[in-house]
């Protein structure tokens, strides 16, 4: 398997070279950046998923929702549609992707759009909604025809960037120096535990500038709860002889909160984003009976939730979720004084890209 790996180095070294051309061209200005005059914070990472963007934007619409218009937009990943996607109550994991299903699940009154080209994505979002006034954008560190006016990179502790090699060799996504866009940077899914020398070795080896901030964020699990009616878990989930059931690029963590809280599980893992379907369900329903409690359910995350709320079947099997939301260790009103200060010192009337009278078509 190593041997296959150094096959790949050419490839890797190849990737990284166009990342990095292309990255000259935008700081050049020879490929343009719009920028829309109200706040735009992005939310991203230089490696591939799992480092926890969903939860830190929620986290930011929490922060931001009930003082602000604001609207989220996704790429949708995962989704049979094309299209830009104004998320209603009819929308389906199907037809704007999971994240973007469960972002509008969990804030109804906010605006979640899904568009692949990010700045026809806020032309349209603003002039459908001109009353917006702050836009989350979820999954766009790379995408730099859009140039937003707050940086968050979000790092995961146990895979940090700077340990990590280009894609196909490696997980990341451009070379590591593209760290230096960033405004904030996030190291994500921390041990409660996290020592102050644990925090110095990391913040060494992100060897941030001058100009950026370091936060550490850590996991918290919220209830339990059964996607289908809402209702939640009756007792301990200690109590339940479980099947994890998920889809996530990294389901680590919650393996982690389970064995923390002496639950017996087993484990169907599939890959990130995994198209759930109704052979699943036969295949889920087949693991799931040879449990011998008569106390077992099928526990899986939220953002699987809204994939498997879409399959026929699944409705009748004891499956619950469980919230995953995040907070930052001991800076966490300085950080949120960071974003909320931003946001209010670049709110504005006008709303189309600085520079340009172009409307959406």
């Amino acid at each position: 398997m190593k041997v296959f790996r150094y096959l790949l180095f050419p490839i890797a070294l190849i990737y990284g070279g166009i990342t990095l051309f292309r990255n000259f061209l935008y700081k050049k200005n020879i490929f343009k950046s719009s920028e829309f005059d109200l706040p735009i914070i992005c939310i991203g990472n230089l490696s591939m998923g799992g480092t926890g963007k969903t939860p830190h934007t929620e986290y930011l619409a929490r922060l931001l929702k009930d003082e602000y218009n604001l609207a989220i937009l996704s790429r949708g990943y995962g989704r049979k549609t094309t299209e830009y996607i104004e998320a209603d109550e009819n929308s389906t994991s199907i037809d704007i992707g999971d994240e973007p299903a469960q972002y509008y699940r969990k804030f109804p009154n906010i605006k979640v759009v899904v568009e692949k080209k990010r700045v026809k994505g806020v032309l349209n979002l603003l002039y459908d909604n001109p009353s917006i006034e702050a836009i989350l954008l979820d999954d766009a560190f790379q995408h730099r025809s859009l140039r937003a006016g707050l940086n968050l990179l979000i790092v995961d502790i146990n895979k940090p960037f700077y340990k990590d090699i280009m894609l196909p060799m490696g997980e990341l996504r451009e070379l590591r120096k593209g760290k230096n866009r960033a405004d904030i940077i996030i190291v994500s899914k921390c041990p409660h535990d996290l020592s102050l020398e644990r925090k110095n070795e990391i913040i060494k080896g992100i060897s941030p500038t001058k100009n950026q901030k370091i936060f550490f964020s850590f996991i918290r699990y919220g209830r339990i709860y059964n996607p289908f009616t809402n209702k939640e878990l009756i007792g301990e989930i200690s109590n339940f002889e479980t099947l994890v059931l998920t889809g996530i690029a990294n389901p680590k963590p919650l393996y982690e909160e389970l064995n923390r809280k002496e639950v017996t599980y087993s484990k169907k893992a599939y890959r990130d984003h995994y198209p759930f379907s109704e052979k699943d369900v036969a295949t889920v329903s087949e693991i799931f009976g040879t449990f011998d409690s008569s106390k077992k359910i099928i526990l899986t995350t939220e953002k699987d939730a809204s994939r498997l709320l879409e399959i026929k079947g699944f409705e009748q099997l004891p499956i619950y979720c469980i919230e995953i939301e995040i907070d930052i260790f001991d800076g966490k009103e300085k950080f949120d004084n960071e974003i909320l200060k931003y946001v209010r010192e670049n709110k504005a009337d006008s709303k189309l890209p600085k520079g340009t009278n172009e409307l959406p078509t």
